[in-house]
């Protein structure tokens, strides 16, 4: 698969796996799901299902929001793309274990890879005797900007910041 910010392209074996996961789940792979699969997988703009739809509708006129968010789902389930929780339900299609730093005023999202996640999953996982399924890796608060904002803001007297 290659990737960049905003685009991606799907290599043969990619369709062949996602072929082959939806099977063994008693789904097919359709032009609809193929195009929401690229809507989301190994773009770095965790788009929300609103984005979504209106990429994929671009493409299919009739697809409805509730076909793109329970796709969405079904990839979550599994194991394609991640959902991040928030006001907003958006969807994480970068592959590995990385941590997603969500902001709370603007709702921007920044992956954080740390090669300790993998030991600290296994760890966790081991001492409960837990057998793992997905992983999501969440932290929510103030990104730089925001913060930035609020202080600018209180130090020039603006209430509410």
């Amino acid at each position: 698969m290659t990737t960049n910010k905003d685009f991606v392209q799907t290599d043969a074996a990619a369709w062949v796996d996602l072929r082959r996961r939806l099977s063994a789940h008693r789904g097919r792979l359709t032009p609809q799901r193929m195009a929401i699969y690229e809507a989301v997988v190994g773009r770095t703009t965790h788009p929300s299902v609103a984005t979504v739809h209106g990429e994929v509708r671009r493409r299919f006129l009739g697809i409805s929001a509730a076909t793109v968010y329970t796709t969405l789902d079904l990839f979550a389930r599994l194991g394609l793309i991640q959902e991040i929780g928030g006001p907003v339900r958006r969807y994480d299609g970068r592959a590995g274990v990385h941590v997603n730093l969500v902001c709370r005023r603007c709702q921007g999202v920044t992956d954080v890879a740390d090669a300790q996640l993998q030991a600290l999953q296994r760890r966790a996982a081991a001492r409960a005797r837990f057998q793992v399924a997905a992983v999501r890796f969440e932290l929510h608060g103030l990104c730089s900007r925001c913060r930035r904002h609020s202080r600018h803001r209180r130090e020039n007297g603006h209430a509410g910041a």
